[in-house]
């Protein structure tokens, strides 16, 4: 049994880990875990995976509070975004390790209608990452004042910059820039929507070379 610190907080089971509140503190224990018995393979194995998502959000840093803000409301949106990259992401084995697929992270999750018609580029002489979209005002729930989000993760650094609210789907248009110190660094960018009350799935626009 271990106390759960405030980066992860769940209730109920999370494969062979379960999750509980006793005497207003939150514990985690293996399924079928006793005082002298904590270190078989199969516990192993999850720590190992654990340890694999937690670098991870470290890495791409707190895009995920925007994010799975209002996304199950009976989970943190530490513990949603966890449940994500466990069940969709997470890649490897115990004899190579695990690692998380880039490709598969999700960093927001939501009803939001988002811009179907989107892309970016990359201009590595003056670091500066530009995102374009159709503005699809009306489509489903879609309003022009929700608020784009981003987050460009460098995967060689194992870092990131991302923003909340910083272009209105009616602008059609948004740059920011990175660090100079990227040059030649494997990138992924992703986006999503939010309304202030509801975000928009995720999707990641493209593997750059910063």
């Amino acid at each position: 049994m271990a106390k759960s610190k405030d980066l992860f907080k769940f209730h109920g089971k999370l494969d062979d880990v379960i999750g509980y509140k006793r005497y207003g503190q939150h514990y985690t224990r293996m399924g079928g875990c006793t005082r002298n018995g904590g270190n078989s393979p199969k516990q192993q194995d999850v720590r190992a995976r654990f340890s694999a998502i937690t670098f991870f959000i470290m890495w791409i840093g707190g895009i995920y509070k925007e994010g799975y803000r209002h996304f199950n409301s009976t989970l943190s949106a530490r513990a949603n975004f966890f449940r994500q990259l466990w069940y969709d992401a997470l890649i490897g084995n115990m004899t190579d390790g695990y690692s998380i697929d880039p490709t598969k992270v999700m960093i927001a999750r939501g009803p939001l209608t988002p811009c179907h018609t989107i892309a970016a580029s990359v201009a590595t002489a003056t670091q500066t990452i530009t995102i374009s979209w159709s503005d699809n005002t009306g489509v489903g729930d879609a309003q022009e004042t929700d608020q784009l989000m981003y987050c460009f993760y460098n995967m060689t650094k194992q870092t990131n910059i991302y923003g909340n609210n910083v272009a209105a789907r009616a602008a059609e248009t948004y740059s920011t820039t990175y660090p100079a110190d990227w040059s030649g660094d494997t990138c992924y960018l992703y986006v999503a929507w939010s309304s202030g009350s509801t975000e928009s799935v995720s999707k990641m626009l493209g593997v750059f070379s910063a």
